[in-house]
């Protein structure tokens, strides 16, 4: 369909069905959020176009059903679950028994789990929580009620409490982890912008070469920021976590981390969609946007694939929500100068997440005598010394203790999240290796696992956190600088 604007008999001008203000290109978190604000907060008229047949991006949750998983009600097999991680790039990476075998049985039968290692940092308090009371679509966000450390060297198992000494590190080591903390949790923003320029890892170098310290520390901001190296961690960037935590009254041992009841993370996705519609914007699935349409310097329209054929979609502003590395797919290079295109291809990378569920029969955790609403942090159980960018850390909670809602009756499942490189998660061995070593501590840790364990899947994602500039440089800015009406988010 065309573009146009006519007068009505009246002498109106009428708009035509695919005139927008704004098209957001992209129905995942940032692409809903964007629309939420602008359709019900602004009284823009907004479409948001989304390729896939379902909504949420990343936020991607399954509810098994008998011998199939449902997806936003739609039933899916293997294929279609495969096809549907495939949309936001990630693949099984095992699964045990195979995924036909669980499928088959109906192993995955009452569970509910998520495509990725889903958690809302700082749960109630956090900016996802913010912006769903915001909206006007609160939900229960359930936290964690406890923290424990795991020693890959004893195999023990250490709660850790608010205050208290962190009981696999000796009194020195103490002491600087919680000068250092101490530290990031006052710094200012004058700080914090002048750290925006450094590396976590140097940030850390410049101040111990305690290794239990270091280990400790680079596996907490490995869980904010997607990644195990800490020379590849924006200082600022996750500084401002743990600044934050101060200034909302959080802490890592009570309500640090949020999960959602049955569905899942998906609901979120549902709740802002809603608020898009209900104040007159539009979410078509099915619609791919394949070209971005510009005329002397500003945004025009899109071309775009829906289920009725190839349309033309007219607007003022258009917002792009696609990882920056994929964007050449429909929005021409040469809109852009050469040095960026060549920073965004060549320098531009990756972080991922390689994330574990099982299906257990037995809650592991309480039989342990720890809260089983605990989250655990397993540091440098590979070192980096293996081949990987940095030390491997692990990071673990059991989600139906924070809702049974995720599982049948008197089962439980046990989630692990592990930041790996988009190198190492396409790289079969290593994979293997993170997965064998994570079993093998945990079956150390937890004697029972091993006989309780009716299935595991184990997934890969190499856009776990989205497309990073190196350490020191800034991400695109919001504002397209180069294209009038352009602006990117998420």
């Amino acid at each position: 369909m065309a573009v146009s604007k006519s007068l009505s008999k009246g002498g109106r001008v009428e708009v035509s069905a695919n005139e927008y203000d704004v098209l957001v290109v992209g129905a995942g978190l940032a692409g809903l959020t964007v629309a939420s604000l602008l359709a019900r907060g602004e009284g823009k008229r907004v479409a948001v176009l989304e390729r896939e047949d379902f909504i949420g991006g990343r936020l991607l949750s399954f509810t098994g059903e008998g011998d199939h998983l449902l997806l936003q009600g739609k039933k899916l097999d293997v294929e279609g679950f495969r096809k549907a991680l495939r949309a936001v790039y990630t693949w099984v990476g095992r699964s045990n028994p195979d995924l036909e075998t669980i499928m088959k049985k109906g192993l995955l039968d009452g569970y509910t789990f998520e495509a990725g290692g889903h958690a809302t940092f700082w749960g109630t308090k956090g900016r996802v929580a913010h912006l769903l009371s915001y909206i006007g679509k609160e939900i229960d966000l359930p936290g964690n009620q406890g923290f424990a450390v795991i020693d890959p060297a004893s195999k023990a198992l250490y709660p850790v409490q608010r205050g208290g000494a962190y009981g696999w590190m000796d009194e020195e080591s103490n002491r600087i982890t919680k000068e250092l903390l101490r530290e990031m949790a006052l710094a200012d923003e004058e700080k914090l912008k002048e750290w925006d320029t450094i590396s976590f890892g140097k940030w850390l170098k410049d101040r111990t070469d305690n290794r239990k310290v270091y280990e400790y520390l680079a596996a907490i901001a490995s869980i904010h920021m997607v990644m195990g190296e800490p020379d590849m961690i924006p200082a600022g960037d996750f500084i401002r976590f743990m600044t934050t935590a101060v200034k909302i009254g959080m802490n890592l041992v009570q309500g640090s981390t949020g999960i959602v009841p049955r569905p899942g993370f998906i609901r979120i996705a549902e709740l802002i969609a809603e608020t898009v519609e209900e104040g007159g914007g539009k979410i078509l699935t099915g619609h791919e946007v394949k070209e971005v349409l510009v005329e002397d310097g500003r945004v025009t329209g899109a071309r775009v694939a829906g289920p009725g054929g190839e349309e033309t979609f007219g607007c003022r502003q258009l917002v792009c929500t696609v990882p920056v590395r994929k964007i050449w797919g429909f929005i021409p290079r040469s809109l852009f100068p050469g040095d960026f295109v060549r920073k965004v291809e060549e320098r531009f990378f990756s972080v991922g997440m390689l994330t574990g569920y099982m299906g257990l029969n037995r809650n592991v955790l309480e039989e342990a005598g720890i809260n089983p609403k605990s989250w655990l942090l397993a540091p440098a159980i590979i070192k980096s010394e293996e081949g990987y960018i940095g030390d491997v850390d692990i990071i673990s909670i059991m989600p139906s203790s924070f809702t049974p809602t995720l599982a049948p009756p008197d089962k439980h499942t046990l989630a692990f999240s592990i930041a790996l490189t988009e190198g190492e998660l396409h790289d079969r061995k290593k994979v293997d290796r993170v997965i064998d070593a994570s079993v093998q501590l945990f079956e150390e840790v937890f004697p029972s696992l091993s006989q309780c364990r009716e299935w595991e899947i184990w997934t890969c994602s190499d856009k776990g956190f989205g497309d990073w500039p190196p350490p020191g440089e800034k991400r695109p800015d919001v504002v397209c600088p180069y294209v009038q009406g352009l602006y990117f988010s998420g």
